[in-house]
């Protein structure tokens, strides 16, 4: 008997074809993860773009709320469950920005408010500027890598990301209107995600907006579609 015909080792390649639903054990983790991402900058773009609020609030509780639960539990848990659906996207894009969501929670939890000292530590503005840049080069490479996914999610990676451009500029050289109008680039990539959420629940078939029919569908997992039309082509 040779390896591959173990049937331990032959339930474990079956457990790989996603496409089949008796080989799926998890539900599609998507539909939290770009919810949970939605309204994780959603809420940080308030505070980042100054919209509603002043933009030296010190009354930063509701976003380390959120970004430590929602963008960060949720949104990482959510990467985690997409691994398990062979799922390489979301789960690259769910853990990473659920990670970031984390520290910012964290910075927000401490009371080290990053916006409000621009104009007082120069070491501060340099810091954060270079934690913005990070971010911005990852989401330019994760930009490239989802030209091909599907739109929504291309569009949303590339609003992301010339949001982490203005405010790694603006944070680096302490100019707020900079930084706000980064903050109002991460509200439209929240809008985009929240788009993404809908169209995942949407598409289970209980939604009562039934004239849309399949929203995305022909976008969804746009990855494995190589894989189906060689099988179709067999």
């Amino acid at each position: 008997m040779s390896e591959t015909d173990h049937p331990v080792s032959s339930h474990a390649h079956a457990g790989y074809k996603t496409d089949e639903l008796r080989f799926r054990p998890f539900a599609d983790p998507s539909g939290p993860g770009w919810g949970a991402l939605a309204v994780s900058l959603f809420t940080f773009s308030f505070y980042a773009g100054a919209i509603g609020m002043p933009f030296d609030d010190p009354n930063v509780s509701t976003l380390a709320a959120t970004s430590l639960i929602i963008g960060g539990l949720v949104v990482f848990v959510s990467g985690m469950w997409a691994f398990a659906t062979n799922d390489t996207v979301h789960a690259t894009i769910f853990t990473l920005y659920g990670s970031l969501f984390g520290s910012i929670g964290m910075l927000s939890m401490v009371g080290f408010n990053i916006y409000n000292t621009l104009n007082q530590d120069l070491t501060i503005s340099h810091a954060a500027g270079t934690f913005w840049l990070a971010w911005m080069l990852i989401t330019f490479v994760l930009f490239l890598g989802t030209v091909r996914y599907r739109p929504t999610t291309t569009i949303f990676m590339g609003l992301l990301f010339v949001s982490f451009v203005i405010l790694a500029g603006g944070t680096w050289v302490g100019r707020k209107n900079a930084i706000k109008a980064g903050g109002w680039f991460s509200f439209f990539a929240s809008l985009v995600a929240m788009y993404n959420s809908f169209a995942v629940v949407h598409n289970a078939g209980y939604s009562p907006i039934g004239s849309f029919g399949k929203v995305g569908a022909k976008f969804h997992r746009k990855g494995h579609q190589p894989e189906d039309a060689a099988a179709a082509a067999v």
